[in-house]
């Protein structure tokens, strides 16, 4: 299985380093000042998650996944299409606590598809207003029940050229739970510099997130950062073998402490590497009634996810 594994991350390593574009050898800086206009971007992300064992029996699980998510600006307004699909690799499924054993195993692999537009207004010279709207749905196999939308505002304040503020008030609605309000409050230190520290810390209505940017180079920077990761709230099938879960929702959440290694190859495009630790890992569950007090929840160990990211700004 290791080698398997170091079989391929070496194969990974050497797509993304022989495909990047041949703009990956200008500076990366040439760009940044003379950049006007209408922008898109790309960025892929590759993650693979150790196994990590159940705290009931000797079940365990390895998850891997994929995201893409493009955007295109122009005129203040911001159009983005996003993909994501989380893959699990079971050993021993059938001492699980929640699987009834009719299959193989519980699931195989989960996906994600989201549609976002925003629109960013500027308010004197330290104020700028983006309002914005999402739609997204992540499941099993049945796409109907598995939706999520959100509309919301971003307040933000930038007091100097070291701190912004942004608070977030937003509206939320998923099939699985209804409706839930949020309000998040974000603060930025060095944010626009590309030398020495910068930082961010985010007080969320769901879970406070922090990070530490160290750079290098213009280039070359290293964050720390400390946050919860996991899947959406994902729309089971309906012939789940889930014992009482058929067409019920699922989460898979962790909280994440790591470092991740930034590279600028050209103008804010980037070939990034990340290794974190997940601990607390809960997979949490609700059937198809969306209540609350029907929710179950299964905790498995702390492991260990790798990660490596190409973004591509033109």
């Amino acid at each position: 299985m290791k080698y398997q594994i170091c079989e391929k991350w070496f194969l990974l390593t050497c797509l993304f380093i022989f495909g990047l574009p041949s703009v990956a050898f200008a500076d990366a800086t040439d760009a940044a000042d003379g950049h006007h206009g209408a922008e898109s971007s790309i960025e892929i992300e590759y993650f693979n998650t150790g196994n990590s064992k159940s705290n009931i029996g000797n079940a365990q699980v390895e998850t891997s996944g994929v995201l893409i998510q493009t955007e295109y600006e122009a005129n203040n307004k911001v159009f983005s299409f996003n993909y994501e699909r989380w893959n699990y690799n079971w050993t021993n499924p059938e001492n699980l606590p929640f699987f009834s054993g009719i299959s193989n195993v519980p699931w195989s692999t989960f996906n994600t598809l989201q549609f976002g537009f925003a629109y960013e207004q500027e308010i004197k010279d330290k104020w700028e207003f983006n309002y914005y709207a999402e739609a997204e749905s992540s499941f099993e196999k049945e796409r109907s029940g598995s939706n999520e939308y959100e509309i919301g505002v971003d307040f933000i304040y930038e007091s100097s050229e070291v701190w912004t503020y942004t608070l977030n008030v937003n509206l939320e609605y998923l099939d699985a739970t209804g409706v839930e309000p949020g309000v998040d409050l974000e603060i930025e230190w060095n944010h626009h510099k590309k030398e020495g520290w910068s930082g961010e810390f985010e007080i969320s209505s769901e879970f406070p997130e922090t990070s530490l940017t160290y750079h290098f180079s213009k280039a070359l920077s290293t964050t720390m950062f400390y946050n919860e990761s996991g899947t959406n709230t994902i729309r089971l099938s309906d012939s789940s073998p889930v014992s009482g879960m058929q067409g019920g929702y699922f989460e898979d959440e962790y909280n994440s402490l790591g470092m991740q290694l930034d590279y600028e190859y050209a103008y804010e495009s980037y070939v990034s590497f990340s290794f974190q630790k997940n601990t607390g890992r809960r997979l949490s569950f609700v059937d198809s009634s969306g209540k609350e007090e029907t929710e179950t929840t299964y905790e498995f160990a702390d492991t260990i996810e790798a990660s490596i990211g190409l973004s591509y700004t033109f």
